[in-house]
């Protein structure tokens, strides 16, 4: 489903492979981990689309690219050329849709992410360094969260005045953790993506780590953000990785753990959201009731092929409104570019992957990241510019591109035993 480099034609030592590999993760963890967008909207003076770019990935992509192509790895005769033919129509319908040239940078470039699959000598140590960049973001996030829970939220107080916004100010004053990465939810997202990956590692490329503590840190993470669907995902994550007897000494220790939060009142802000939820009737943060306002108003509306302006020509009643109604990143997409544009991205971005982790890895992996999924389509994180599509196509492309090199190490062990 993808183009493939293949590694039949190379020519040199694979310790250059690994330590290429090595590099390139570490660069695209820090392009996503260590120069966040909102610190870079923070310190580089410029417009949307100035902002929307990331250097560090963009450097890190092309670097491997031209690594590959000039020590001659070949491009597998097995392309298909039906993911090519998608992702090319998706920026077509953009194009129709009269999107500005920041979508194209933070929403459709990404994309192309997926059409590349790392040869099996780079992968490896390319998956590792993108872990570690991830892990030491949520060991500093979980180190923040830490303090502010003696410090009475000092440290989200101070990020939020940091980076000037109004909506982190409002979070951290309702007790809710934000990070260094921005918002809550996002914060809660980086916490599921680093279960999902760790979790992924240890269960389908043997690599070796504590599921215990990744399960416990990610729990204290994503309880603090006070995220009522990440705490969902992240509660179904654990079923499904630790459901078997085999592991139940892990359940054991895992309850054992949690419980222990629950006690120093670390799910408070989370309980009493959900309890506020279930009292006012809608626990999705009036997100389903200003959908249905406005689209009873007349104001959302889909086309197929035509996009809607968002933030112009309506009231700041009406603005504000669309803000909350089009949280659901394809709800927004087929709102603004069009319902064709939303669905095939759907096809590329979500179900396509899903497809094929499931087929090469098992159920396991493909619900891992079709649940990550689930949390990042209930908000709006991958529908502005920032990084929140390339963050999700980056995490996205680790799980495929591991699912090809399990593929390729099953079918080596396969000619070994012949």
């Amino acid at each position: 489903m993808s183009v493939l480099f293949n590694s039949q034609e190379n020519t040199r030592p694979s310790f250059q492979d690994e330590t290429m590999g090595r590099r390139v993760g570490n660069l695209l963890g820090a392009s996503l981990f260590l120069t966040p967008y909102l610190l870079r909207y923070k310190l580089i003076p410029g417009s949307e689309a100035i902002w929307a770019l990331n250097p560090l990935a963009i450097f890190a992509i092309f670097w491997l690219l031209l690594y590959m192509l000039g020590h001659k790895y070949a491009i597998s005769r097995t392309i298909s050329l039906v993911k090519l033919i998608l992702v090319a129509a998706c920026g077509v319908l953009l194009h129709v849709a009269g999107a500005p040239i920041s979508v194209y940078i933070a929403e459709w470039a990404p994309l192309l992410i997926l059409l590349v699959v790392v040869p099996e000598t780079i992968f490896p140590s390319l998956f590792k360094g993108f872990l570690k960049s991830i892990n030491f973001s949520v060991a500093v996030i979980a180190a923040c969260a830490a303090l502010d829970l003696v410090t009475g939220y000092a440290v989200s107080r101070t990020i939020g005045s940091f980076y000037g916004t109004e909506g982190l100010e409002w979070l951290t004053s309702s007790s809710r953790l934000v990070s260094y990465m921005g918002h809550s939810l996002l914060t809660a997202e980086i916490a599921l993506a680093y279960f999902a990956l760790n979790i992924f590692a240890s269960k389908a490329m043997n690599l070796d780590n504590n599921q215990i503590l990744v399960t416990l840190i990610a729990v204290f993470i994503v309880v603090l953000t006070g995220s009522r669907s990440a705490a969902v995902v992240l509660l179904s994550m654990i079923l499904i990785s630790f459901s078997s007897t085999e592991n139940i000494r892990y359940i054991v220790v895992i309850v054992f753990g949690m419980l222990l939060l629950y006690a120093f009142g670390i799910f408070d802000t989370l309980i009493d959201r959900v309890v506020m939820g279930i009292a006012t009737g809608d626990i999705t943060s009036s997100r389903n009731t200003k959908l249905e306002e406005m689209m009873r108003a007349g104001i959302i509306r889909y086309d197929w092929f035509q996009g809607h302006p968002f933030d112009t020509g309506y009231t700041s009643y009406v603005r504000a409104s669309l803000v909350v109604a089009l949280e659901y990143p394809l709800l927004r997409f087929a709102f603004m570019y069009g319902i064709a544009f939303s669905a095939l991205l759907g096809i590329v971005l979500f179900i396509l992957p899903v497809i094929y982790v499931f087929r090469k890895t098992g159920a396991v992996s493909a619900l891992l990241l079709a649940l990550y999924f689930f949390h990042v389509n209930t908000y709006s994180s991958i529908c502005v510019a920032q990084d929140g599509m390339l963050r999700c196509v980056l995490i996205t492309w680790m799980f495929l591109c591991a699912s090809q090199f399990i593929e390729y190490k099953k079918r080596s062990e396969l000619k070994g035993d012949e």
